[in-house]
């Protein structure tokens, strides 16, 4: 009886001598061999245009900045009686009071079935602090040295001037002309100034506040008022400036000592990256940008940092064990610690997805707290860029740069001179091309050798007799 032998198996076009796609499996025991360094060109030309796109939205769209940024007043209220809200509705309440360009926004939460109405409006001075202000500036002082005392309509404002400074009555009315308060009383007792105003002009937030709880009925009281001026929004950006700053640094020596400055400087380009990118879907869907917000980016700054410090300690013990022998370059070997690696990251970024979803479904759509669907959608995209830069931004980065030192130059110049094809011919393996189209190299380690040489059945042997003892 007489077999055929099966034809051998056509090897991947992806991957020279492997003679079947991956599974799952080779995922969980680290049998991966995905050509990662190999298509640095295009992680490149993805990455590039991702970065480009993320600053043409940022220049020309910019950012939809909180009023903890750029200062406002804010009105929250909830709707009583069962009624629903409507944006159009309000909008139309507050274009006659001068609010044209109020961001309307209406909260909703599962939980309690009852809806809010949130407006947030650009930095209105009320007639109390417009005098204040302007009392401050004639005496070069502090606004918040003029105390204020509020009566039935109107009320005294009280301001002492330092012993360098004279002041006068006609200064006085001059300075608060146009603020848009009626016969003040100025009193002048040395360096004493007491202001009294019988009625004081209409204030635009009770107004608003006014027409909200009319809106929602209910009570002026039940209305929650917030308002942030320009100089503390100005001092938050840069507080959040110089947290960034000194998260740069402290990376940049970290990572230093513990491995070398270049892959501090492939780490710090990959943080980077993930910035720019989180920062350019901000700009795309016009996610409004708060305090909580900062906050998630220093959060994912540092889960990035841990990814990438994960693939470059194995990178550095590969580098110890393999690049010695001269049967790998660099980038093979990079290749190779990231295919160690890649379930670790999948894993990683899997499990911290997780909680950031419930905080988007749970927090934000159940319980309808903004607060945590600002925090939750920095976090979620910066998850997801955090472990795309570190496999095909900060490890290619890295392969390149140190290919270009002399020791690994050689290695590599010294792999193309090796007759890989005369040896894959022999072994019936096609040569693996090199990455930048020069001569093949040999098959590198960790790929699968030629497929098994096919054999026939096996045939028992014939059962021998045994011989007799002779006596």
């Amino acid at each position: 009886m007489t077999t055929t032998a099966p034809p051998p198996p056509v090897p991947s076009e992806e991957v020279p001598g492997v003679t079947r796609r991956h599974r799952p499996s080779d995922l969980y025991h680290e049998r991966t061999n995905f050509q990662f360094i190999k298509h640095t060109r295009r992680w490149l030309i993805v990455s590039g245009t991702f970065m480009v796109l993320a600053i043409l939205l940022l220049t020309f769209r910019g950012l939809n900045l909180g009023i903890d940024f750029k200062g406002g007043t804010s009105w929250q209220v909830n709707m009583a009686g069962g009624k629903h809200a409507k944006v159009a509705e309000v909008r139309d309440l507050l274009r006659p009071l001068g609010f044209n360009d109020a961001k309307v926004s209406v909260l909703s939460s599962s939980a309690s079935s009852t809806e809010s109405v949130r407006v947030e409006a650009r930095v209105v001075t009320d007639p109390v602090g417009k005098v204040q202000k302007a009392l401050a500036s004639y005496a070069k002082s502090a606004q918040a040295a003029v105390e204020f005392r509020q009566d039935s309509a109107g009320g005294t404002f009280l301001l002492t001037t330092k012993p360098d400074f004279t002041p006068t009555k006609e200064g006085v009315t001059g300075a608060i002309a146009g603020t848009g308060v009626e016969n003040p009383e100025v009193t002048i007792n040395g360096h004493d100034i007491t202001l009294k105003v019988a009625k004081l002009p209409p204030s635009p937030i009770q107004a608003v506040t006014t027409a909200l709880a009319k809106y929602a009925n209910t009570s002026s009281n039940d209305v929650n008022i917030s308002t942030v001026g320009p100089t503390w929004g100005r001092e938050v950006s840069q507080k959040a400036l110089k947290a960034l700053l000194v998260f740069f640094v402290l990376l940049a020596l970290y990572l230093s000592v513990r491995f070398e400055w270049k892959m501090s400087a492939s780490a710090i380009v990959a943080v980077i990256h993930d910035i720019i990118f989180t920062v350019g879907v901000y700009a795309l869907f016009g996610f409004q940008v708060t305090p909580a917000t900062v906050t998630a980016f220093l959060t994912i700054l540092g889960f990035s940092l841990y990814d990438t410090v994960v693939v470059f300690d194995k990178v550095g013990e590969f580098q110890r064990s393999m690049t010695a022998t001269g049967r790998m370059t660099y980038g093979e070997m990079v290749n190779r610690a990231l295919n160690a690696v890649l379930m670790r990251s999948l894993s990683t970024s899997l499990v911290a997805l997780l909680p950031v979803l419930s905080l988007l479904i749970v927090g934000s759509v159940i319980f309808g707290a903004t607060a945590l669907e600002d925090f939750a959608l920095a976090l979620a995209a910066g998850l997801f860029i955090g472990s795309y830069s570190s496999i095909f931004v900060a490890a290619p980065l890295l392969a390149w740069w140190k290919e270009k030192e002399p020791q690994y130059r050689a290695l590599r110049d010294r792999r193309r001179r090796v007759p890989a094809a005369a040896v894959s011919a022999s072994l019936g393996v096609p040569a693996v091309p090199s990455e930048d189209g020069g001569e093949p190299l040999e098959r590198p380690l960790g790929i699968p050798g030629p497929p098994a040489v096919p054999r026939g059945p096996i045939q028992p042997r014939p059962r021998q007799q045994r011989r007799r003892k002779r006596r």
